[in-house]
């Protein structure tokens, strides 16, 4: 009785002593997965790039990267993109290669007025060839409506905004003397939601704005806090080759002339040109290229109407190194024959793949035209 005393006891300590290793590993585990799982949640944070809707987002080039995996975008677009890999530029350049810029190829003057004989308005007016004709075939990932929420005659599109405050103060870092930015806005009608807009968006004073009108509306700007704003009361014409040096006091000047008067000839870039000057677009848009004319960065237009004229506008526009980013109907004021675009400039190198696939599609056409007359 004694000995199955003494195992019992025995016995009893190792089930003891089992039981409370058993629940001390039994608390160990758990605190050591939480720990695990805590760590890995942190780390995967760490490893997650910002958000791409952040502005300020620059993804970090990964190790099996070149360092310039960015350098043929910020080629091609002239410095304005630093930040957009290589393989989203070349899509960039696809998407714009396979772009159609007509719903009728061969006869692109369809639904418009001035071919279509159609009595309904649905097939033969403004409205119906803009619908079905030259839409937008860039996309900028931050473009902005500056200007609050009002009709097209006030607030455009811009091109990611926060790019045009760095290159201002690039610029600005390598000659103090640079004016930074410049902006022209040719035709404001006294709504200066636009101007001042910007003004709030990139900053106070890293703008110089010039603001054109045959109004005179410099009281109305001065109710404005713009760091630097001025009003010149000119409309804009067709430039007169022989004029070498316009007089001032004029009603109207051309482009060439109101880069003289305002002393801009050894400016770079005019970061955007927007203009709305009823109609002058269809006359002036050939001399916003001209020789001694700087480079336009960005340029918001709205068109009025649809004339033949408009063919060439978009042909020009793209032979200038052009992409169209946006496109919007003014419909408050009339049915929706103006149209507002906001175009980006680039190098003309972007558009080779374009230029080789266009002449592709002319070969094949060609091609089938000769098949089908055997």
């Amino acid at each position: 009785m004694l000995a199955l005393s003494s195992k019992s006891k025995k016995a009893s300590k190792a089930g003891t002593f089992f039981t409370s290793k058993l629940n001390t590993i039994l608390f160990i585990v758990p605190l050591v997965l939480v720990a695990r799982i805590v760590l890995a949640i942190g780390t995967t944070e760490k490893a997650l790039p910002a958000s791409k809707t952040d502005p300020s987002f620059k993804p970090v080039v990964e190790s099996y990267e070149s360092a310039d995996a960015y350098s043929l975008a910020k080629k091609q677009s002239l410095g304005f993109f630093d930040d957009v890999r290589k393989d989203e530029w070349e899509l960039l350049q696809k998407l714009v290669a396979e772009h159609e810029d007509h719903k009728y190829p061969e006869q692109p003057l369809t639904h418009n007025p001035i071919f279509d004989k159609r009595h309904k308005k649905y097939f033969n007016s403004n409205p119906a060839w803009w619908q079905t004709n030259y839409e937008p075939n860039f996309s900028c990932r931050f473009e902005k409506r500056i200007g609050g929420n009002g009709n097209g005659d006030g607030p455009k599109w811009i091109c990611d905004p926060h790019r045009i405050t760095k290159l201002a103060k690039e610029r600005k870092a390598k000659d103090p003397n640079h004016p930074g930015c410049v902006i022209y806005s040719v035709g404001s009608n006294g709504d200066f939601s636009f101007e001042w807009g910007m003004e709030q968006e990139i900053g106070p004073g890293v703008c110089e704005f010039h603001i054109f009108d045959m109004g005179n509306y410099t009281s109305k700007m001065l109710q404005y806090n713009f760091t630097r704003a001025h009003f010149h009361q000119w409309g804009l014409a067709g430039q007169n080759p022989n004029v070498e040096n316009p007089e001032p006091g004029q009603r109207f000047y051309g482009l060439k002339d109101t880069i003289k008067l305002l002393g801009h000839e050894n400016l770079d870039t005019i970061d955007i040109f927007k203009i709305d000057c009823e109609k002058c677009e269809w006359r002036t848009f050939q001399d916003w290229f001209a020789p001694g004319i700087p480079s336009m960065q960005q340029l918001q237009v709205e068109l009025h109407g649809a004339p033949q004229r408009a063919i060439p506008f978009f042909t020009h526009m793209e032979e200038s190194g052009y992409v169209r980013f946006h496109k919007e109907p003014n419909i408050q004021f009339n049915d929706g024959s103006c149209l507002e675009y906001a175009f980006l400039k680039l190098d003309k190198e972007f558009f080779s793949l374009r230029k080789e696939t266009k002449q592709k599609k002319e070969d094949e056409s060609a091609t089938d035209k000769k098949e089908r007359l055997l």
